[in-house]
């Protein structure tokens, strides 16, 4: 996909989908669930219109991942699942995950805040995140609503606020709309005593955890790890940099000059670090032997293995789903 048409292209799905459902709902209200009024009342989206309207970085942060810089298999849903792929140490982005979600029609910013606005979700900032790590960090984030997070946080250029709460799963209504669940997910919810009287440790077992991160441009967790991690883009885009857990796992200071300037270890924010190191000391040429470079968009599923190191970075206002092995419901 060309950069420059990313946004037109999101936006060109979304009212083909809400004109289908618009359509289908006029002539059978009971048609795939759809309510006929659902969209009647206008709603208040706050400074921009849509996801695909607010700033993104796209000169700046997007590229076509060129085999040569994302180096990951891209790989359609049904031949992950066929593939068992989250038994591999390997990283995958994962396409069509989305196609039959009704977030696609219940996500889109005017819905997202008409179904949602009372949401508890929490929020804190990407150095924080990255620096405590996402496991560790939801019981000192703030707590906030949906509807206060995007009108008074969200795009408040002076606070660096994120929403991202992996310990805080999302209630019953958002769950739905990320049905069917991709594999491994799916098999917890269809059976789940065949997860839980496995001889797996609880680290080790898929269940059916979602949480829900939403950000603006440039907004992204710096260098972290964590357990075996599936991230799922709604809106949006995102670009990683993922590190290999093998080339580190004997020596730690390789991860070091990795994330931070050995004259100034300090921690960067993730736009700086792209911006003052990434092209210094051989950083991107170890990613390009070690590790991958790779643009996630919407629909994508990006796979994170144990132990990986990584960082993200939104490219425009994002929304997304994560869930982590061994996290619970």
């Amino acid at each position: 996909m060309k950069k420059g048409s990313m946004h037109s292209t999101q936006r060109l799905i979304r009212l083909l989908i809400l004109l289908t459902a618009w359509i289908c709902a006029s002539s059978d209200p009971s048609c795939a669930g759809v309510d006929v009024n659902e969209s009647s009342t206008q709603i208040n989206t706050g400074r921009y219109a849509t996801w695909e309207d607010a700033p993104a970085s796209i000169e700046e942060f997007d590229h076509d991942n060129n085999e040569d810089i994302c180096r990951l298999p891209i790989i359609s849903l049904k031949k992950w699942e066929a593939g068992k792929f989250w038994l591999y140490n390997q990283p995958f982005i994962v396409t069509n995950v989305t196609d039959d979600w009704p977030a696609l029609r219940r996500w889109t910013k005017d819905e997202f805040l008409r179904h949602y606005p009372d949401v508890v979700v929490g929020m804190g900032t990407s150095r924080e995140l990255g620096q405590t790590g996402p496991d560790d960090a939801g019981d000192a984030l703030s707590k906030t609503t949906i509807n206060d997070y995007v009108f008074n946080w969200m795009h408040n250029m002076k606070r660096d606020n994120y929403v991202f709460d992996r310990k805080l799963n999302m209630p019953d209504g958002l769950l739905e709309d990320c049905q069917p669940y991709p594999q491994p997910l799916r098999h917890f919810v269809e059976d789940p005593l065949s997860v839980f009287n496995s001889d797996l440790p609880n680290n080790f077992l898929w269940k059916d955890h979602l949480a829900l991160t939403i950000g603006r441009d440039q907004q992204g967790l710096t260098f972290h790890r964590h357990n075996a991690a599936l991230n799922i883009v709604v809106f949006g885009a995102k670009r990683w940099i993922l590190y290999d857990a093998e080339r580190f796992s004997q020596n730690i200071t390789r991860l070091k000059r990795m994330t931070r300037d050995i004259d100034n270890p300090i921690q960067l924010s993730t736009p700086n670090w792209f911006r003052e190191l990434y092209n210094k000391n051989e950083r991107q040429e170890e990613i390009r032997n070690y590790g991958h470079d790779c643009v996630q968009r919407a629909g994508e599923m990006l796979y994170v293995p144990r132990g990986w190191a990584h960082m993200v970075i939104n490219i425009g206002d994002s929304v997304a789903v994560v869930s982590e092995r061994g996290l619970d419901a």
